[in-house]
C-alpha cells in the first residue's frame, strides 16, 4: 500500500499539474505606432484625449493644446510589451461577493486606445496588497488582470504633465523671415535663397550675424515652460505685461505667419522668470529669462560683426592699390603669386585670409553717401581686395572690400555689396592686411642637419671665432680661437640654425640696413657646410618686440626679418660669451 501511494502522489505530482503559462501580453497584436488617439478618463477628474495627425500630437481635451509626444508614446510602447503577472480567471472573480470593489473597479478610471481598425478599453482599478502591482481589466475580455504598478506613473495625473514644455518646436517650422521688436529695436531678418544666409531686411539692408542667429534660434527651441499659468483667453493682459510686450519673437515663410511669440515681464516673485504666450494657444505661461537674453540685443547685436564670412573655399586672392598683385591657389595649402616665381609662404597667405574673416568691426557707419567717403579716407581706397572662387568655367566673386586711410587708431573699410555702410577696424588688422606681396616670402629659407655642418663661423670688425665639428656633441675651436665649448649646446645651437624660418618679413635691399641697426660692428654667423657651402645671417638691432632683427642673401637681394629668439638666444650664450659685447 506504501509503494502504491507513493507512486500515485509521483504521478500526480509529475502528470497532473498544469505547466506554468508563458507570458501573454496584455494586448495580443497591439501596436502603439498604429494608435490614433488616446483618452484617459481618471475617476472624478477631467477626461484628457490626445489626437495623432499629420505626425504630431494635440490635445483636444480639457483643452486644445500641442501634447508633449514622448509621454504619450512611452505610455503605448509600455502597453505594446507589458505582460500581466498574474491572471485571474471569470471562475474566481465570481466567487468575489462585490468583485468591482475587491479589485477597485467600482470607480471608474478608463483608458482608451483607438485605431483606424479597433478600439480597445482598460479598467485601472486598485493597487494590490504588496502595493507594487494594479489590478486591470481589458473590457470584453473575461478576467482580471495583474500587472506592474509602474504603468500609473505613464498616466497623466492632470492634464499639464500630456502637455507640451516646448514653446516653439522649431523643427516643424519652415521659415525664411523673421521679424524682432524689443525694447532697443525693431528689426527684420530674411533668409537668402540662394545661400540660405541671413540678411537684415530692416531697418537696414547688411549683412546678419548668422552664428549667433543659429544660436539664439537654438536657445528658443530649447526654451521649456517653467509653469502653465493660466488657460482664460480673457486674463488680464495688462498684468502679465503683453500691452507692451518687452519681446515679440514672429516667424513666417513669405507672408505666411507661422508662429508668433509674446514676452511680457517678470513674475512679482521671480526676476529669472518671464510671461509668454504664443499666437492661436490659450495658455499663458512662464518660462526662464536667459534663453531670451540673445534676442533682447540691439540691433548692432544682430549684423555681422566680421569684414568677410567665407561659405565657399578661397580660390583666387586680388589686391589692387600702390602694388597690384594677385594670389591663385596651387593646392590645399599652397599658392603662387601670379606672374613671379618668388616661393610663397601658404601659411603666410592663410593668416592673411583670416585676418579678413576674423577682423573685428569696431564701430558701424550707416546711411553713407559719396559725399562722406572723404572722411573715411574712401574717395580713393589706399587697397582693394577681392576673393574670388571657381563657379563654372569662370570666377565667383565671395568679396570685395575697399580699405580706407589710418586714422586715430581705427582704419574704415567698406564693401562693394554694402554701400551705404562703413565699418570701423582696429590698426593691428589694418595692418595685416597691408601686408606687400615680398612679405609674403617663404619664412623657411634654408635646411641642412647639424651633422652635415662642418664649420661655423663667428664674426664682427676686429673679431672672429671659428668652431670646427668633430663628431656627433663633439666641436672644437679652431687655431685662432680658444676657450671652454659645450659640445652638445653647440650642437643644439646648430641644429636650430639649420632649421632656422622668419618670424615676418620686415625689408629688402642694402638701403634698408641702417634703418634695421646693421652696421660696421655687425655680427656675421657662417654656417660651412662638407660640401662647401655656405649659409650666413647677420644680426643688427632690435623690435619693439625685442626680437632680434636678422639679415640673409637669397639669390641677389638681401632680405631682413625678425629672427626666432631661441636660436640667438642659444648663439649668444653658448658661442658669443665670455667674448665682450661691441
Amino acid at each position: 500500500m506504501a509503494a502504491l501511494l507513493f507512486a500515485a502522489v509521483f504521478a500526480v505530482d509529475k502528470y497532473g499539474r498544469k505547466p506554468a503559462p508563458g507570458l501573454v501580453a496584455l494586448l495580443p497584436n497591439f501596436k502603439a505606432a498604429a494608435v490614433t488617439s488616446v483618452q484617459f478618463a481618471p475617476a472624478g477628474r477631467l477626461e484628457i484625449r490626445a489626437e495623432h495627425t499629420n505626425g504630431t500630437w494635440r490635445l483636444v481635451k480639457p483643452i486644445l493644446y500641442p501634447a508633449q509626444a514622448a509621454s504619450i508614446e512611452a505610455l503605448l510602447l509600455a502597453l505594446q510589451q507589458l505582460a500581466p503577472a498574474h491572471t485571474i480567471s471569470s471562475e474566481e472573480v465570481r466567487q468575489h461577493k462585490n468583485a468591482d470593489a475587491d479589485f477597485g473597479f467600482v470607480a471608474r478610471t478608463t483608458l482608451t486606445l483607438n485605431s483606424e481598425d479597433q478600439s480597445r478599453q482598460l479598467l485601472i482599478g486598485a493597487l494590490t496588497a504588496p502595493g507594487d502591482q494594479i489590478y486591470v481589466q481589458v473590457i470584453g475580455v473575461e478576467g482580471v488582470f495583474v500587472v506592474d504598478a509602474r504603468l500609473l506613473q505613464l498616466l497623466p495625473g492632470q492634464p499639464e504633465d500630456w502637455r507640451d514644455t516646448g514653446l516653439v518646436d522649431l523643427r516643424t517650422l519652415v521659415f525664411d523671415r523673421i521679424v524682432v521688436s524689443n525694447a532697443t529695436a525693431a528689426l527684420q531678418l530674411q533668409r537668402e535663397g540662394s545661400n540660405g544666409l541671413w540678411r537684415l531686411a530692416y531697418p537696414i539692408q547688411a549683412r546678419a550675424d548668422n552664428q549667433r542667429l543659429l544660436e539664439s534660434l537654438q536657445k528658443l527651441h530649447a526654451t521649456r515652460v517653467t509653469r502653465f499659468v493660466t488657460d482664460d483667453p480673457r486674463s488680464d493682459a495688462e498684468s502679465f505685461g503683453f500691452q507692451s510686450p518687452e519681446l515679440e519673437i514672429t516667424l513666417a515663410q513669405g507672408t505666411n505667419l507661422l508662429a508668433a511669440l509674446q514676452f511680457g515681464k517678470s513674475p512679482t516673485n521671480d526676476s529669472t522668470l518671464v510671461y509668454a504666450r504664443r499666437a492661436g494657444l490659450p495658455a499663458v505661461v512662464t518660462v526662464e529669462r536667459q534663453s531670451l537674453e540673445p534676442w533682447l540685443a540691439p540691433l548692432s547685436q544682430f549684423r555681422d560683426p566680421r569684414l568677410v564670412s567665407v561659405t565657399r573655399p578661397v580660390e583666387e586672392i586680388e589686391v589692387q592699390g600702390a602694388e597690384n598683385f594677385a594670389f591663385q591657389r596651387a593646392s590645399s595649402n599652397s599658392w603662387r603669386l601670379v606672374g613671379s616665381d618668388l616661393p610663397i609662404d601658404g601659411g603666410l597667405v592663410g593668416e592673411f585670409l583670416f585676418a579678413l574673416v576674423t577682423a573685428p568691426i569696431m564701430e558701424f557707419k550707416d546711411s553713407i553717401t559719396e559725399a562722406d567717403l572723404p572722411k573715411y579716407g574712401l574717395t580713393t581706397p589706399s587697397r582693394q581686395i577681392k576673393l574670388r572662387t571657381p563657379n563654372g568655367a569662370t570666377n565667383s566673386t565671395l568679396a570685395e572690400i575697399s580699405l580706407g586711410d589710418m586714422k586715430e587708431g581705427v582704419a574704415y573699410v567698406r564693401r562693394a555689396d554694402e554701400q551705404n555702410s562703413v565699418y570701423a577696424i582696429g590698426s593691428a588688422d589694418y595692418a595685416r592686411l597691408m601686408m606687400v606681396p615680398w612679405q609674403f616670402r617663404e619664412r623657411k629659407f634654408w635646411a641642412f642637419p647639424e651633422t652635415n655642418v662642418a664649420r661655423l663661423t663667428l664674426q664682427r670688425a676686429g673679431w672672429k671665432k671659428e668652431v670646427n665639428r668633430r663628431g656627433v656633441n663633439s666641436w672644437a675651436f679652431g687655431q685662432s680661437s680658444q676657450g671652454i665649448l659645450n659640445g652638445a649646446a653647440v650642437e643644439e645651437t646648430v641644429h636650430r640654425f639649420g632649421e632656422l624660418a622668419a618670424l615676418g618679413w620686415i625689408g629688402q635691399g642694402e638701403d634698408k640696413r641702417a634703418g634695421f641697426g646693421f652696421g660696421t660692428n655687425t655680427l656675421t654667423v657662417t654656417f660651412e657646410l662638407k660640401d662647401g657651402t655656405k649659409h650666413a645671417v647677420e644680426f643688427g638691432g632690435e623690435s619693439v618686440d625685442h626680437y632680434p632683427y636678422a639679415a640673409v642673401k637669397l639669390g641677389e637681394q638681401t632680405w631682413f626679418f625678425e629672427c626666432p629668439l631661441a636660436p640667438f638666444k642659444f648663439l649668444e650664450f653658448y658661442l658669443l660669451k665670455p667674448d665682450p659685447a661691441p
